[in-house]
C-alpha cells in the first residue's frame, strides 16, 4: 500500500513538473517563471550530484581493479594518479589557472589527436565494410562517398574540374535534405516520448 502510494505521488509529481516547464515555454507570468527557473535550477543541482556520483563510481570500480591480480592495475592506477592530479590543479582556480591551460593544451589535446588518429582507421575499415554495393542504395551511397572524398582531396581538380562543384553539390542538396529529415524525426521521438513520460504512460522513475 505504502509503496503504490510512493509510486503515484512520484508519477504526479513528475507531470506536474513537466507541465509547469513546459508551460514556461509558451506562456509568460511572473510567477510560472519564478516557479521554472526554480524547478531548472534544482535540476541543474540533481544533475551536478549525478556527474559526482559518477565520478565517485569510476574511482570505486579503479580502486576495486587496484587489488586484482589480473595485470589491469597498472592502469587503473595510472587514471587515479591522473585524476587526483587534474582535481588538485584544476578545481582551486576553477579551470582558469596557467596550470588548467598547460594540461589542456600539452596533454588533452594531444591525446585527443591521437586518439582521433587512431578512429580513423577504425571508421575506414567500418566504412568499407558497410559500403559493399550489394543493393542500388548501397551503390549510391558508395558514389556519393567517392564523390564527397575525391571532391575534397587536392587532387579534384587534376581529375575533373566540375568535381569540386559536384561535391558541394551533395553536401549541400542530398546531405541537408537528410539530416534535416533526421533531425525531425528524432525532434518527434523526443515529443512522443515527453509526452508518454507526461502523462504517465511511461514511467522509468518509478521502476
Amino acid at each position: 500500500m505504502r509503496r503504490g502510494f510512493v509510486s503515484l505521488f512520484t508519477i504526479i509529481l513528475t507531470i506536474a513538473v513537466g507541465v509547469v516547464v513546459l508551460a514556461h515555454q509558451f506562456i509568460s507570468a511572473p510567477i510560472l517563471d519564478s516557479v521554472a527557473g526554480t524547478l531548472v535550477s534544482w535540476a541543474a543541482i540533481v544533475a551536478a550530484f549525478a556527474v559526482l556520483l559518477g565520478l565517485f563510481n569510476v574511482l570505486a570500480v579503479h580502486i576495486q581493479r587496484l587489488f586484482r591480480r589480473d595485470g589491469s592495475g597498472w592502469n587503473s592506477a595510472v587514471i587515479l594518479v591522473t585524476a587526483f592530479l587534474v582535481l588538485l590543479l584544476v578545481l582551486p582556480s576553477g579551470g582558469i589557472s596557467p596550470e588548467s591551460a598547460w594540461i589542456f593544451r600539452y596533454l588533452y589535446q594531444p591525446l585527443e589527436a591521437s586518439f582521433l588518429a587512431l578512429l580513423v582507421f577504425f571508421i575506414a575499415t567500418a566504412a568499407f565494410r558497410a559500403l559493399r554495393a550489394r543493393t542500388w542504395e548501397t551503390s549510391l551511397l558508395v558514389l556519393a562517398a567517392l564523390i564527397v572524398l575525391t571532391g575534397s582531396a587536392p587532387i579534384a581538380n587534376l581529375v575533373s574540374p566540375q568535381l569540386p562543384a559536384l561535391k558541394d553539390w551533395v553536401m549541400s542538396v542530398p546531405t541537408v535534405a537528410g539530416v534535416r529529415g533526421i533531425l525531425l524525426g528524432v525532434a518527434l521521438g523526443v515529443i512522443a516520448t515527453g509526452l508518454r513520460l507526461l502523462t504517465g504512460i511511461d514511467r522509468p522513475y518509478s521502476d
